[in-house]
């Protein structure tokens, strides 16, 4: 670890830190005489000077200003709210149809289709929900463990991860488990949320020289999560599991290739491509 940025005041350091984090660039906020230091791994330093040079140059601070966070918790948990809020309108609209059990036979995640080849049932089953319970719990989820991924990479780039994890997990769900299996949920997805952001953590754990032992402590709280979670008797256990794993080598894969966060347009062109695989799926869906 080095010192790239010493003398900074409470809010300064508090902004480089969150900016370099949502970068995925590992630091330390230390206090120390006249202020506050931040240290950054040696390998990620230039990285860092030319992050926060482009945040700097981008966020002018005119003389009296007091420099605050550029991200705030509600904005970084806007599209998380946004994801629940289309939860909710899909199963409102389901379940104000004329035959509701018609949309979850259709798009639901039945194993024996979905491996003889209706491979869009892995994404369409993620919007539907068996009642209002099950739905709640999903939008709880999509809002703190989406909304915290999209926060760090990104709401374009964090909710395409996302959906791949959910989809590669009812994929290896319907592969594991024998043709009368069925399930409907985002917590696929949502589990693959969690595991992105465990990954994530490990990644910066290293990073920051904090560790194996960092590291175990993360993956372990994210299984804590996962049984506490996600093994009641009404879960699918297999597609929480299969989701989990999915999410997981993105999360560190993100953390270890990406130095810096994609720019706006890398983040619209991400979430048009999952904007778009998901109504592709319904399209699909709609045309058997």
């Amino acid at each position: 670890m080095i010192t790239l940025f010493s003398q900074l005041n409470r809010e300064e350091a508090h902004s480089f830190s969150l900016v370099l984090s949502s970068a995925g660039i590992g630091n330390r906020v230390i206090a120390c005489q006249g202020g506050y230091r931040i240290d950054v791994p040696q390998a990620f330093a230039e990285a860092a000077r030319d992050t926060i040079g482009r945040y700097q140059s981008e966020n002018p601070i005119i003389e009296g200003d007091v420099p605050v966070p550029r991200s705030r918790p509600f904005q970084n948990y806007f599209s998380g709210v946004a994801v629940a809020l289309l939860l909710l309108t899909v199963y409102l609209a389901v379940s104000a149809s004329a035959a509701p059990d018609d949309y979850i036979t259709t798009f639901g995640a039945d194993a024996r289709r979905i491996m003889g080849g209706e491979r869009y049932r892995c994404v369409t089953a993620l919007l539907l929900h068996a009642d209002a319970a099950h739905l709640a719990g999903n939008m709880a989820g999509s809002i703190l463990f989406g909304g915290a991924v999209g926060a760090i990479t990104g709401s374009g780039v964090g909710w395409l991860m996302i959906l791949v994890s959910g989809f590669m997990g009812n994929l290896a769900n319907a592969a594991a488990h024998d043709s009368g299996h069925f399930s409907v949920g985002a917590s696929t997805a949502v589990f693959g949320a969690v595991a992105i952001l465990c990954g994530l953590q490990a990644v910066s754990s290293l990073k920051t020289g904090k560790g194996w032992k960092r590291v175990l402590v993360i993956f372990g709280a994210g299984v804590a999560l996962l049984a506490f979670l996600g093994t009641s008797a009404r879960s699918d256990v297999g597609a929480h599991l299969f989701g989990f794993l999915a999410g997981l080598p993105m999360g560190g894969g993100y953390g270890l290739w990406m130095g810096r966060r994609v720019e706006k347009k890398g983040q619209f062109v991400c979430g048009a491509i999952a904007a778009t695989g998901l109504l592709l799926s319904w399209v699909q869906g709609l045309l058997r």
